[in-house]
């Protein structure tokens, strides 16, 4: 488990959000199960310097002179981008506790070369998360999925993947992941395969038609 020191303050609701971004702050709320919604505002340079380093998804302890809020330990659940200049204009943390789980999405990193892709196969992604559940210090990220030993008309669900210790999968076990699906090129393979004796045909018949001679 991965945690990140961030510098935040807290702020009034009725502060112009406006004026805090052109003076280079970025709004946001802390969400919790146990207390109310807290207005905040952090630098952006900060934040953006901290986040080319770090996974979006890292913990984030607080560092605030405000004590309501410094040495809470958050998760990012969603950031906000202008539509037009792509740079963030609001984001949302949620408060967790180290004895409580917590679900979040785990990115699926689908890892080595299938055996059916050699014999033609096309590997599939059908997923690109999965749920799980657990304690933030068992909490991972990203579930690496082994696809070697696949062949071809193979199918890995959910239930397959080792997510790791002490963590539950919530995503439905039998929800297919990944595949190696059939070769493509078979239909066309067949397809012209019946179209060359149609074409044949059409040419025995065309050579037995009779010419007809110019008077």
């Amino acid at each position: 488990m991965e945690i990140i020191n961030l510098n935040i303050d807290t702020r009034q609701k009725k502060d112009n959000v406006k004026d805090l971004r052109k003076n280079g702050f970025i709004p946001g709320i802390i969400y919790s199960k146990h207390s109310s919604p807290v207005s905040i505002s952090l630098n952006s340079k900060e934040f953006y310097k901290t986040f080319a380093k770090t996974s979006i998804s890292s913990f984030i302890s607080v560092n605030s002179d405000k004590p309501e809020i410094n040495g809470k330990t958050a998760v990012i659940k969603e950031i906000q981008k202008d539509p037009v200049k792509d740079n963030v204009i609001h984001i949302d943390f949620h408060e967790v506790s180290m004895n409580e789980k917590i679900e979040i999405e785990a990115a699926l990193n689908f890892v080595g070369k299938a055996e059916g892709i050699k014999m033609g196969g096309i590997l599939e992604p059908l997923m690109r998360h999965i749920v799980i559940s657990g304690f933030p210090k068992d909490i991972v990220y990203t579930v690496n999925v082994d696809v070697s030993n696949l062949q071809v008309g193979d199918i890995l669900h959910a239930g397959d993947l080792k997510i790791g210790d002490g963590l539950e999968l919530i995503t439905d076990p039998e929800t297919a992941v990944v595949m190696v699906a059939e070769p493509a090129v078979e239909e066309e393979t067949q397809k012209t395969e019946e179209e060359q004796p149609k074409a044949a045909e059409q040419a025995a018949a065309a050579k037995s038609q009779p010419q007809s001679k110019n008077e």
